[in-house]
């Protein structure tokens, strides 16, 4: 997305849409309020394919179509959005639908969402590792791949210096930072955390000692997988503010305009 800040005319570039196509023809943008009278983001759960089948041989003009189709499952999800599994499997089965084809940033999103969604509520096993740990502790959850910075003091301000690239074991006591052949590099005790915030770049755990910058590639699951190991910091994922904004960064912005 680009600012012109002379006219502050916003331009958003096409593909950082999700779930949105081509709102740049106006034909389409006129047309859509037409067709909300067939269909909207109230009544898409209750639709039929066989009742969007048949509206879609009433309009003719099938580029449009497209558009309203991707613009009125934009609105459903900002509408409806929360990490349940019931709002993953209604997505899904409104995409089918829709009969729309999700682009590389949407599957990516679908597949976080799932991975979030499991993780929720999946059982906490123990799982075998290479490395030593305490008698009455064990490894429940992994994350793999995700980059650690530590965060520095700067003239202003805590600025972010890499540490590495690390696969995170959590167990009931402590996270376990390792390489890919499970080599530890530092442990964080689950008591010295004092804070855990989410940032749309990533998660920002205080220690009594130090700063550290976690970012994974699902954004959000370092921070659900602390929810379920420390109920002492009291997180709650469904509490976060904008929560659908952490998948798509332009939404909230789009949302003004469209």
């Amino acid at each position: 997305m680009k600012k012109n800040f002379f006219n502050s005319k916003i331009i958003v570039k096409g593909d950082d849409w999700m779930f949105l196509r081509n709102l740049e023809d106006l034909g389409s943008y006129f047309k859509r309020t037409e067709y909300l009278k067939y269909l909207d983001e109230n009544n898409l759960n209750h639709k039929s394919r066989w009742y969007i089948k048949k509206i879609s041989r009433l309009i003719q003009d099938k580029k449009a179509l497209i558009v309203f189709k991707h613009w009125l499952l934009w609105r459903w999800i900002n509408k409806n959005f929360e990490l349940t599994e019931k709002f993953s499997a209604q997505l899904k089965h409104n995409l089918k639908k829709l009969k729309i084809s999700a682009n590389a940033k949407e599957e990516a999103f679908l597949l976080q969402l799932e991975e979030l969604v499991f993780n929720s509520w999946r059982p906490l096993k123990e799982l075998p590792v290479k490395f030593e740990i305490a008698k009455k502790e064990q490894i429940n959850l992994i994350q793999t791949n995700v980059i650690v910075h530590r965060l520095v003091m700067g003239e202003k301000n805590l600025k972010p210096k890499m540490i590495g690239d690390f696969d995170i074991y959590f167990s009931n006591k402590k996270m376990y930072l390792t390489n890919e052949n499970q080599e530890i590099f530092s442990v964080l005790a689950y008591e010295d955390i004092i804070e855990v915030k989410q940032e749309r770049y990533g998660l920002i755990i205080s220690t009594k000692y130090e700063n550290f910058l976690y970012r994974g590639r699902n954004r959000l699951l370092t921070y659900l997988l602390l929810q379920r190991m420390v109920p002492s910091l009291h997180l709650d994922i469904a509490k976060l503010d904008d929560l659908y904004q952490y998948f798509d960064y332009w939404n909230k912005i789009i949302n003004k305009i469209y």
